[in-house]
């Protein structure tokens, strides 16, 4: 396990720990990533517990019998879940209509970075990306990638304070939408 502080000024001195998820914990991640990805809102409100019992379901059989180079992180504060990430040794995903195109070497890619409402820019999901680059160097990789939204201007700036740079530029679905971004990070010894 490993603490930090969260660094806001309304949470100053409170401790965060970031440790390794369990299948005990699939529920409480789930939430989290519920909350953050699938907002209540309109009919997504009414689809809630379903949404929920499905990345429960898909995260416990991924903690049960994890791939060799898998991670699921989660961040707590006083025991309460507040923040989770996981990364794994992976081809990078591609759009839905190009499957199988310009597939790279599996690479260290980052998913599911989600911090709970009430802890946002405190600290919590830049401490859980340094985790994750410590983990990502233990697996002797020189980088680590993820996809962000082009639109999600406070993730991309966390990620480029962080040293994460432009690999390129992807359209989520053919001639428009929402361009996505893959980020790489070359990580230093």
């Amino acid at each position: 396990m490993k603490s930090f502080e969260i660094s806001s000024e309304q949470a100053s001195g409170v401790p965060l720990t970031i440790r390794p998820a369990s299948a005990e914990d699939a529920g409480r991640v789930a939430a989290i990533l519920a909350e953050c990805f699938h907002p209540v809102e309109g009919l997504v409100g009414f689809l809630q517990p379903w949404i929920q019992a499905s990345l429960k379901g898909e995260l416990a059989n991924r903690l049960r019998t994890p791939p060799a180079f898998y991670n699921c992180l989660i961040a707590t504060v006083d025991e309460q879940l507040v923040g989770t990430i996981e990364v794994a040794m992976r081809g990078l995903p591609q759009p839905w209509w190009m499957p199988g195109f310009g597939m790279r070497d599996r690479l260290a890619y980052v998913s599911n970075l989600a911090v709970s409402n009430a802890f946002r820019r405190k600290g919590v999901a830049r401490s859980l990306l340094i985790e994750v680059e410590h983990l990502v160097r233990r697996w002797n990789q020189a980088t680590v990638n993820l996809h962000v939204m082009e639109h999600n201007q406070g993730a991309l700036r966390l990620y480029r304070s962080l040293g994460y740079r432009l690999e390129r530029s992807e359209q989520e679905w053919p001639l428009f939408g929402p361009r996505k971004l893959l980020l790489e990070k070359r990580l230093g010894s």
